[in-house]
This record gives structure tokens, C-alpha cells and sequence, in this order.
């Protein structure tokens, strides 16, 4: 199947839910509170927002100002039509930005964030690219898939060795990180509620109706199969694996 046509059967797929993966607002309340020393009002670049649940969290609890960028039309839009209903336009921003070349100036954020967005270039990659953007002490905040034991089950290691191959253990990522000259503030799992009731719960109910709707569509039958099996493997083996946060700082030189 086609890049293309996968992400447009995706973004069908979660039209209208509130988050696009995993995640809950205590978590991301819990990584902002670990930038301890941010400015009062600090320029906070959001990167893959996505449908914008963390995008509102970060502006209602800062009186920063935030950019939110995606490379998906519709879901900027969603973005737009949830902080104008929530009164926030004179603080959010949305922009459509390729992650890979972000067209911002270097040192222009105070706080960079990415909730389950950083696979599509990988961990290395995002924070080695991103880097310039930031303010000498400036933060950045990702969640990303991670290993939290050795040795998974085969059936797990083989899922995940197909969808993202890149998925290292959380140590393996926060050595990294330190390797490319990133203090690393703290890590911590999300929990597993966020994957089962702030995602999973909602999609699974959209599964249905997505496949009576593309019937006898072979390629979108096939993600609805991809989306249902990565649930049961969660159900089954959530000890080893989820999302964890990575709360890290630039040097100050």
C-alpha cells in the first residue's frame, strides 16, 4: 500500500476521536511540570499535533504562546475549531510543517513537544534535527513507543520489528539522548489507562463502522486488521512495552 493511501485511511479511521494515539492529560501535565525552570511566558513549538488534546493541555496550563504544526490539513483544522471553542486563538497558532525541515529559526522555542509523533523520523533523528531550534537550557518533551523488558514474546517482537523497527528499550533512548548532549530531566511510562481508555476504548468502537463502510476495500480492511491486532497485543503483553516520556534539556552553551 502507498504512504499516501495508508495515512488517508488512518486519519478516516480516527476522524473525530481526541487523541490519534496513546496518551492523557495527566501525562502531559506530569512532563510539563518537569520543565521546571521555563520562562513565564514561554514560545512552546508543538510538533505533530495531531488533533490537538495535548496542544489544549500545554495552553491551559502556560501563558505561553504555542505553535502547533502538522502535515495534515484536516487535522490542523480540528486543531483550530478546538482552541477557538475553548477561547485560547490568541495563544495557539497551528502551521503546516513537515517535521523532517521545520521552517523556524534556530533558538526560537523555549519548549519543544512531540506526543507519539517522533517514529515517523526516528528518535535520533528528531532530536539531532531539532535541536537548533531551541534556546540555549530550552526543554524538549517526546513520548515514544519504547521497550520497558528484554525478550519479548515473538509474536510482539515480530509486530513491532515490522511496524517500527527503530523501537528501542527506554534506557537504550535516554542513552542516546545524553550520547547527542541532552540532559535527560526524567522518564516515565505512560500509563496504561492511556492506551486502553483515552485510545483504544473510542477507536475500537470506530473499527466497526470503518469496516462496513469499506467492505470490500482490501487496503483499508487491512489497516482496521493492522489497528485490531496491535490492540490484542497490548491487552496481552503491556508489561513489556508502551509509551514513555522523555523530559530533556539543551546544554547551556
Amino acid at each position: 500500500m502507498e504512504e499516501a493511501r495508508m495515512i488517508e485511511l488512518l486519519v478516516e479511521l480516527h476522524e473525530g476521536l481526541d487523541r490519534l494515539g496513546p496518551g492523557d492529560a495527566q501525562s502531559t501535565l506530569r512532563a510539563l511540570r518537569l520543565c521546571s525552570e521555563l520562562p513565564p511566558k514561554p514560545d512552546i513549538l508543538d510538533i505533530g499535533c495531531g488533533t490537538g488534546a495535548q496542544t489544549l493541555t500545554l495552553a491551559k496550563n502556560t501563558d505561553g504562546k504555542i505553535t502547533a504544526t502538522d502535515l495534515v490539513p484536516s487535522l490542523l483544522s480540528t486543531v483550530t475549531e478546538r482552541v477557538a471553542a475553548s477561547g485560547l486563538q490568541s495563544r495557539v497558532t497551528t502551521q503546516a510543517a513537515d517535521m523532517n525541515s521545520l521552517p523556524f529559526a534556530d533558538g526560537e522555542f523555549d519548549l519543544l513537544w512531540s506526543e507519539g509523533a517522533l517514529y515517523i523520523i526516528g528518535f535520533d533523528a528528531g532530536l539531532a534535527t531539532w535541536r537548533r531550534l531551541l534556546e540555549p537550557g530550552g526543554y524538549l518533551v517526546v513520548s515514544e513507543a519504547s521497550w520497558f523488558r528484554p525478550n519479548p514474546p515473538d509474536e510482539l517482537a515480530e509486530f513491532w520489528a515490522e511496524c517500527y523497527p527503530g523501537m528501542r528499550s527506554v534506557q537504550g533512548n535516554a542513552a542516546a539522548a545524553k550520547a547527542m548532549g541532552w540532559e535527560v530531566i526524567a522518564t516515565f511510562h505512560l500509563p496504561e489507562a492511556g492506551w486502553t481508555e483515552g485510545y483504544y476504548a473510542p477507536l475500537r468502537e470506530r473499527l466497526t463502522k470503518f469496516r462496513r463502510r469499506h467492505a470490500d476495500d482490501q487496503e483499508a480492511l487491512g489497516v482496521a486488521a493492522m489497528t485490531e491486532r496491535e490492540m490484542e497485543l497490548f491487552e496481552a503483553y503491556s508489561d513489556y512495552y508502551g509509551y514513555a516520556f522523555y523530559v530533556l534539556r539543551r546544554d547551556q552553551g
